[in-house]
């Protein structure tokens, strides 16, 4: 009996590890929570940012798979979570506000499905052109191709807020390009400026100034002469500094936004928190600091700054646990 007992027992073994190989799925951990965080077109900053937080959280939080879809930028961004379409984007805080609020290309729909998880970064506006282009000021633009963004970008429609503004908004060729492409534009002679909302240094700027010199244009200076903080207080004052781009020899003003990292409001809160307490670690921070230097914003004692709509449930329960006071403007609902 003994010796049978044993054959059994062993024949029970062989088929344990049979079925273990088999079928190694079935003796895994629980299915992992999928998630899409929505960035931008892959070869500009909301791309690389996405993907460079996915990436990270896919490593240091095992349970989740964060995969990172292309859009054409914030405003599309804004939408597709308000209407569910994934769990996670990013946007800048111009288009969350205006969104959450229902304002202007979001009038008439208030977007309250958005909630804020913390800042990536501190966006700049960059208005560049070359030296010898002849145009030493913005409204010399007039007339003028320039590459403003694509629609359903942030870009796109932080140049469309300060050229009308200005009043040069129907004055100008506008030239559907972003980033890169929008570089290569202004380096191959296809326009004759480029706008661009996003970090500083910006990789697009620094290889146009490898062609010739360039000259960046202050926007801001007339841009607020003419009420522009009135209408859109979110906005606020960049400054870029001397050498900032190869050839600045002074300080440029620029008009300045941050760009937010967002959530849908049915995530459930503890995914969000375990995934914050990831992305905003030691660790994640020098991880995004390879991605791209801006990264340098995107610490806790800066994560609130930009937000001024309700923050998500899990969002605010770790930013509580380390410390952060949280305005009443923008308490988890």
């Amino acid at each position: 009996m003994g010796r049978v007992c044993r054959r059994c027992a062993a024949v029970v073994v062989v088929l344990a590890a049979v079925f273990a190989m088999s079928f190694p799925q079935a003796l895994s951990a629980a299915p992992k929570t999928r998630m899409t965080m929505l960035g931008g077109p892959p070869a500009g900053v909301f791309g690389i940012f996405a993907t460079g937080i996915a990436t990270y959280i896919n490593r240091a939080v095992p349970e989740v798979d964060v995969s990172v879809a292309a859009t054409g930028g914030s405003t599309e961004n804004v939408r597709r979570l308000q209407a569910k379409g994934a769990e996670m984007g990013l946007a800048f805080a111009s288009d969350v506000y205006e969104a959450y609020n229902g304002l202007e290309i979001f009038q008439g729909t208030r977007h309250t499905n958005l909630r804020a998880i913390g800042l990536v970064f501190n966006g700049a506006s960059h208005i560049v052109t070359y030296q010898d282009s002849g145009i030493r000021t913005v409204t010399d633009l007039a007339g003028k191709r320039v590459a403003v963004g694509t629609p359903g970008s942030g870009t796109f429609a932080t140049a469309e807020r300060i050229f009308r503004v200005l009043g040069i908004w129907d004055r100008i060729t506008r030239v559907p390009l972003l980033g890169a492409a929008a570089s290569s534009a202004l380096q191959d002679g296809r326009v004759d400026a480029f706008f661009f909302t996003g970090p500083f240094p910006d990789r697009g700027t620094i290889e146009a100034s490898m062609v010739k010199p360039i000259r960046m244009l202050d926007a801001y200076t007339p841009a607020v002469a003419a009420g522009f903080l009135r209408q859109f207080p979110y906005y606020s004052r960049f400054d870029f500094p001397p050498g900032g781009y190869p050839g600045m020899t002074e300080s440029v003003p620029a008009v300045g936004i941050p760009l937010l990292w967002l959530a849908q409001v049915d995530v459930p809160a503890p995914i969000i928190q375990t995934i914050v307490a990831a992305a905003y670690s030691v660790q994640g921070h020098e991880h995004m600091l390879r991605v791209h230097a801006a990264a340098a914003d995107m610490r806790p004692r800066q994560a609130l700054k930009g937000i001024a709509i309700p923050l998500h449930r899990g969002a605010e329960a770790y930013w509580r646990s380390v410390g952060l006071e949280i305005p009443d403007a923008i308490r988890a609902r």
